[in-house]
């Protein structure tokens, strides 16, 4: 009898056991990083009004803003992630950051040591420029937000929310699992989300002709026009509907799901589509 209980109590601790191992094994990062490092550099150099910054980083987000001034200030804060402290504080302090200057290009730039398993690196950047600047900038697991930017933007997240207010100019923006929300544009845009909405407003002060692509594959389209729009319109949704506050001369049959036409005199253009919501203009 005793021999039977003590083999009962001696497979509750295995089981136990294995289920501490399985919990570990499962979010090894929580059991084997559990030290963090955090230190901020600050760099500058010069960037005339008209020139090109770009950036990258692999896990962090962007943050661009214009100020009226004739160089680049950036932060960049490096969080490392270690079995201790002392390596988290070792990979963190190995993390080199640059401004690299070529022509009217200035590129921000990441150096980070060779890592170990269950150790990682992630690098936010948080810059002031002149507004009159192009922006390149891509992250993979960070949302990117830019305002008062007067310039050509192309910015690129693969995991991370992008946002863009006061711009003009040409902005192209794509998500691939986030949303996208921009206020105030002024100027021709390109939104794209894999997964993920997209809100557009356009300034009350951008010219009335433009050319606009937004495209979503799951999440609707909420946009809204610059006074007296003129445009060719096509808005289509292939799994929900289509609702306009805006006069448009529809051409052809009128659907639920799709809308065809022009407003004003169709000068410019309109292109919203959805996958999977609705599409509403107003």
């Amino acid at each position: 009898m005793k021999t039977h209980h003590l083999t009962k109590f001696s497979l509750g601790c295995l089981l136990c056991l294995l289920t501490f191992a399985a919990g570990c094994f499962v979010n090894i990062g929580s059991c084997a990083m559990q030290a963090k490092y955090e230190r901020t550099v600050d760099l500058s150099a010069p960037l005339s009004p008209g020139s090109t910054f770009a950036a990258q980083t692999h896990n962090g987000p962007i943050t661009v803003n214009g100020a009226e001034a004739g160089e680049c200030r950036l932060r960049a804060t490096i969080a490392a992630r270690a079995a201790t402290e002392e390596d988290a504080q070792e990979l963190a302090e190995k993390t080199e950051i640059t401004l690299e200057p070529s022509g009217d290009r200035l590129t921000a730039k990441i150096d980070q040591p060779k890592m170990k398993m269950n150790q990682s690196i992630s690098v936010s950047f948080d810059v002031d420029v002149p507004n009159k600047t192009d922006l390149e900038l891509v992250t993979h697991n960070g949302a990117v937000v830019i305002a008062d930017i007067t310039g050509r933007i192309n910015a690129t997240t693969h995991n991370g929310k992008v946002t863009a207010g006061n711009v003009s100019g040409t902005t192209v923006l794509e998500t691939y699992n986030g949303t996208v929300d921009c206020t105030q544009i002024s100027g021709d845009a390109q939104l794209k989300t894999h997964n993920g909405s997209v809100q557009a407003s356009y300034s009350q002060a951008a010219p009335p002709v433009c050319d606009v692509s937004i495209v979503t594959y799951n999440g609707g389209i909420e946009f809204v026009a610059p006074p007296g729009l003129s445009a060719r319109v096509e808005a289509d949704t292939h799994n929900g509907s289509v609702h306009t506050d805006l006069p448009v001369t529809v051409v052809g049959e009128i659907s639920k799901s799709r809308i065809e036409g022009t407003i004003g005199t169709g000068q410019g253009k309109l292109h919203l589509e959805t996958y999977n919501g609705s599409i509403r203009m107003r």
